[in-house]
């Protein structure tokens, strides 16, 4: 019985660690969409925030079978309430980067004004 909940946890860390690496990818795509005024690239964060979505509800489904099934405690009763934790706030930065594709969409390839603050501020995210 605690090896399939070993690999249940296994697959909660994997399943964190690609929406991680989703979220990464949303960031950089906006960022770089911004900065270079690309609508073609900020077009590409939208499917990759439904992804993060999808992510998010997978990943807190897990969660719940695992602490409705096995009830764990101490440190993988931490782990499994991190995991609820991060996922919302990962799942907020894929909304963040699509708000950022949005507006390079909407200024439609027109160069910003304050073009040198912008990638100021890309950088600094």
């Amino acid at each position: 019985m605690r090896n399939k909940f070993d690999e249940q946890l296994l697959q909660l860390n994997h399943e964190m660690i690609e929406m991680g690496a989703l979220c990464e990818e949303v960031i950089a795509l906006s960022s770089q969409a911004l900065t270079e005024g690309d609508t073609a690239l900020a077009s590409k964060v939208a499917p990759l925030d439904s992804e993060i979505d999808h992510k998010e509800r997978e990943i807190e489904n897990l969660c719940l079978k695992l602490l409705l099934r096995q009830q764990p405690v101490a440190r993988d009763l931490r782990q499994i309430s991190a995991a609820l934790k991060m996922i919302t706030d990962m799942e907020r930065i894929g909304d963040q980067a699509e708000d950022i594709a949005e507006i390079v969409a909407f200024l439609d390839g027109r160069q910003a004004e304050n073009d040198a603050l912008l990638k100021e501020m890309a950088k600094a995210v």
